[in-house]
């Protein structure tokens, strides 16, 4: 302890390297980290203005929240910012697309006015039920999560239905009301959305008893089902075969075998032989065999 020296050190003068802090310039003297109230004599007072200059009033009103429950004492990390701020950078790119060479944006949004799938339903609606929730406990650093994973879900997506991010950006908005409004309106809304309802899960996209099963055709995959997790290899078969989608690769089709993974696929393999043979039976009729 005698070999101590008191003395604050800058943040920019500072690393992290494994589990302890140490100056940048010399890495062998570590430092030890002590959290203080902020105030003016210490002089670690962080002024917002600067935080809004940098990061913009949505970043730093969602860092506030993401700090954890507002009832607990948190620390100030200029670093954690950054994280949400790639946050709502991601959820503006999701909606309106990459930026143009020139830096800016395209007018408009990248989401199209389609169906959403019963899988994009149940992905907003679990998040619908999250946030609704976490917002009733004052639990908004959990909320936040919750819309992080809802991005990250989206972005895997081959097409952004408009239904679904409209419900979605009307959930951000209590977060990121400034962000939320320039988004809405691109989505070709006239009015503010604050004049709009919060949106509600609906239970029938939360039951965790029946699953999205992907249905391939010779090893193609050519579209998904709905089936209880319980069903039979029968029964997601006869559902598989009476799905509009899929029923056109199955109608009149001869099969030779069946896997199925409960849970997890049902692949039908048809019969390419029989199926030759009878493509050869219908060209001899054609010339009078």
């Amino acid at each position: 302890l005698s070999d101590c020296i008191q003395e604050k050190v800058p943040a920019d003068k500072i690393t992290k390297v494994g589990d302890n802090y140490v100056l940048k310039d010399d890495p062998n003297i570590r430092l030890n980290a002590r959290a203080y109230k902020m105030s003016k004599s210490r002089g670690n007072v962080i002024n917002p203005d600067d935080v809004v200059s940098e990061y913009g009033a949505d970043s730093l009103r969602l860092y506030e929240m993401f700090m954890g429950p507002l009832r607990d004492s948190k620390t100030w990390s200029t670093g954690g910012i950054e994280g949400v701020h790639r946050f709502l950078g991601r959820t503006w790119r999701l909606v309106v697309g990459a930026p143009l060479p020139d830096g800016s944006y395209k007018d408009g949004t990248m989401v199209t006015d389609v169906e959403p799938t019963f899988e994009q339903l149940r992905v907003l609606h679990k998040c619908m039920a999250r946030v609704s929730e976490e917002i009733q406990e004052t639990r908004f650093n959990t909320a936040i999560s919750a819309m992080m994973e809802f991005v990250n879900a989206a972005y895997k997506w081959d097409t952004q239905p408009k239904s679904v991010i409209d419900s979605f950006v009307l959930l951000l908005s209590p977060f990121a009301p400034h962000l939320a409004e320039e988004l809405w309106f691109r989505l070709g809304h006239a009015q503010s959305l604050a004049h709009e309802q919060f949106p509600e899960a609906k239970n029938e996209y939360l039951k965790e008893s029946e699953i999205v099963l992907p249905v391939q055709i010779n090893g193609k995959t050519r579209g998904t089902i709905l089936v209880d997790k319980e069903c039979s290899e029968d029964d997601v078969f006869q559902i598989a075969a009476s799905d509009d989608r899929l029923s056109k690769y199955l109608d009149g089709k001869a099969i030779r075998k069946r896997i199925y993974v409960p849970g997890r696929i049902l692949n039908v393999i048809l019969d390419q032989q029989k199926k030759l043979f009878e493509e050869v039976k219908h060209k001899i009729s054609l010339v009078g065999y």
